[in-house]
């Protein structure tokens, strides 16, 4: 009798673990905590479709170098969708730029937060962030070149879609 309390046992052990490890049966993506690959890329590129225009259309300047890309870290299907500029001699110096910037986040509904020791704006939506940041933490005149970087990190699901997804190339909403 003793073998057969120990089989039984074990058995409920075991079944006691598959359900605690147990997805609830969903076979369908999206499962995971946060946004999907899909809809995280679509909602970046409406956001820097509002967003690219009004910045370059303040600060005037030359923009150079936008394409939004995903990226696997690690190898360990956490991904993070990028795209990152420059903007070249804008119009103001890098006080009246970093300021026009906070101004156009927040017009666009995002909580702005500055840092003045690294010379950067940093503007959260959702799941979206836009960072820019002074080229040269020293530069001041004006001209002087601005960093731009907007993205969505932590993706966790839609591995599928995030290794075939072509680059957005956000220079094209400037046009």
């Amino acid at each position: 009798m003793a073998a057969m309390t120990r089989i039984v046992l074990g058995l409920v052990v075991v079944l006691l673990l598959a359900a605690c490890t147990s997805d609830g049966g969903s076979d369908v993506e999206g499962s995971g905590d946060g946004p999907d690959a899909r809809t995280v890329k679509a909602e970046m590129d409406a956001e820097a479709e509002a967003v690219l225009p009004d910045l370059v259309g303040r600060l005037g300047g030359q923009f150079n170098g936008m394409q939004a890309t995903f990226f696997e870290r690690g190898g360990f299907g956490i991904w993070d969708y990028t795209a990152s500029g420059s903007l070249l001699k804008p119009s103001g110096t890098m006080t009246e730029s970093l300021a026009a910037v906070e101004g156009i986040l927040d017009q666009h509904g995002y909580a702005v937060e500055t840092d003045d020791a690294q010379r950067r704006v940093t503007g959260t939506k959702g799941n979206v962030t836009v960072i820019a940041q002074a080229s040269l933490l020293t530069a001041e005149k004006k001209g002087s070149g601005l960093n731009v970087r907007i993205g969505v990190s932590g993706i966790q699901d839609g591995d599928d879609f995030a290794e075939s997804a072509p680059a957005e190339d956000y220079l094209a909403y400037l046009r």
